[in-house]
């Protein structure tokens, strides 16, 4: 039986992608005439955008916005990535409180964006149901994929390096830590470290591993509206 994560209920509007403007904006061609839209990523994507691929996209809030709409998945080779990045912490969120992953059952959510001990703040602050320590876990957003194998990050990511070295401090004071990797599409086979685009962050996973901060990943797989937990336990290979 299928696990479900969540329902999209905004409306989602259709259209084709013309370019990539910059970082954070598509010219989307709907039905209506052609738009500027919101990208809420800031990685290179450069396995998902491409002229004339399906986007879904959903309407913007806020008053003072310049675009209507935000890029929220695109279809890859007759599969939809879900490209928000922030999307990835409410796909994690959801997954605690459904309890739909078995490594995290006995974790709940004690807090959102804490603070670390040192300095910056954490995506979650979890709680182990079972003898009640605590430990940090950050998410990760992954929408690179090439011949199966998913990577991250897709640009050098200095913020990436910076949780890897508190998460790995803070393990050896004795936090339970946790990377999750979320790789917001179906047809990763294995994940690996980016390590042509950011060697230093796949050094520093490897050091994280070694010192016992858990590694996770798992696929998603999006059939609009309905989210989906695809594969559990994704493959890690720390080359």
């Amino acid at each position: 039986m299928r696990k479900q994560i969540l329902t999209v209920e905004k409306d989602l509007k259709k259209g084709r992608i013309v370019e990539r403007l910059n970082r954070f904006i598509l010219r989307v061609e709907f039905d209506s005439g052609s738009e500027k839209i919101h990208l809420a990523n800031p990685g290179a994507l450069s396995t998902v955008i491409a002229p004339d691929r399906e986007v879904l996209c959903e309407p913007a809030n806020g008053q003072n916005r310049k675009t209507k709409y935000n890029a929220f998945a695109i279809e890859t080779d007759n599969i939809y990535v879900t490209v928000k990045s922030t999307f990835a912490n409410r796909i994690f969120s959801r997954i605690l409180k459904k309890k739909l992953l078995k490594r995290f059952r006995k974790y709940s959510s004690i807090s959102r964006e804490p603070p670390f001990p040192t300095e910056g703040r954490a995506d979650f602050l979890l709680e182990n149901e079972n003898d009640g320590s605590r430990g940090y876990a950050e998410i990760k957003s992954c929408t690179h994929v090439e011949k199966g194998i998913a990577k991250f990050p897709d640009r050098p990511t200095k913020r990436g390096r910076r949780h890897l070295k508190t998460l790995t401090k803070l393990r050896k004071e004795s936090f339970d830590n946790h990377l999750v990797f979320v790789v917001q599409r179906s047809d990763a086979k294995k994940f690996q470290p980016f390590r042509e685009v950011d060697p230093k962050f796949a050094d520093l996973l490897s050091q994280a591993k070694e010192n016992k901060v858990k590694i996770h990943a798992f696929t998603t797989r999006f059939e609009p509206p309905d989210l989906y937990l695809d594969k559990e336990d994704l493959p890690i290979d720390l080359i």
